[in-house]
């Protein structure tokens, strides 16, 4: 599936995206929002036909099935980019640094060509902020004369683990505007579908007990990157969280319409 953007006259880059099942099926505002952002920048979005990197796949051991999903992942690649230091970007942390982290582990004999792929990997929000060099609309961001809005940012456990990807996506916010107080509450107790299985669901929810507290004892705009979260948000407190890049998304439509 390929994304082309409305700008006229202007070079076209290329992206590959990696889906995922959250934004695919659950949460498409995510995804539509990171295409949406990626074309008024400029870039064409080339959806890769397979969903995720196969993350969940190793979540539950299925390491068989894992290194089979990435040998089919290498060879989409393969077969869509134009050239070898096309980006790879995608919205669910797992998945990104599934392919990002993990692909050499399951499939040595590919080690050149995944070290080759990983260096262009990134979450959308890191891609953003230091490839697609957002950072150069500062001035234009800062010509909407708003008044600076603060939020909660609870960011995904894997993104919180990577350090860069959790920067990035305070960095891109406070670029938008934003006053950040980061969440130091830990896991939400989701822990992709662990907190969904009947017999983990008392344990979910006292893990989910501190995040509970902060977000019920906070009167701010709630946001995180991710999907499980976000749900464990919405059920656990009766919260609507926003994505990061859906903040994005809505904040250049501000910029484009003004």
């Amino acid at each position: 599936m390929i994304h082309r953007g409305d700008a006229e006259g202007a070079e076209k880059r290329v992206v590959l995206f990696l889906s995922d099942v959250f934004s695919e099926y659950i949460e498409p505002e995510v995804k539509e929002s990171a295409i949406e952002i990626l074309n008024h920048l400029g870039y064409e979005v080339k959806q890769l036909s397979l969903i995720g990197a196969g993350a969940s796949f190793l979540s539950k051991g299925f390491i068989d099935q894992a290194k089979s999903h990435a040998e089919k992942i290498l060879d989409e690649i393969k077969s869509l980019a134009t050239e070898s230091t096309i980006n790879i970007v995608g919205c669910e942390p797992p998945e990104v640094y599934c392919l990002k982290d993990e692909y050499v582990a399951l499939l040595p004999h590919r080690k050149a060509e995944i070290e080759s792929i990983s260096k262009h990997v990134f979450m959308v929000d890191e891609f953003l902020l230091r490839v697609a060099k957002l950072g150069e609309l500062r001035d234009t961001f800062e010509n909407l004369n708003k008044k600076e809005e603060k939020i909660f940012f609870h960011p995904h456990c894997h993104q919180r683990a990577s350090n860069l990807g959790t920067t990035a996506t305070v960095d891109l916010l406070r670029l938008l505007g934003y006053e950040v107080v980061l969440s130091d509450a830990g896991c939400c107790g989701m822990a992709g579908t662990f907190g969904f299985d009947k017999e983990h669901y008392e344990l979910s929810m006292k893990i989910f007990n501190r995040l509970k507290d902060r977000i019920e004892n906070i009167n701010l705009e709630i946001v995180s990157s991710g999907a499980a979260c976000l749900m464990q948000i919405r059920d656990g407190v009766g919260v609507e969280a926003k994505h990061p890049l859906v903040l994005v998304r809505d904040k250049i439509k501000i910029i484009r319409y003004n």
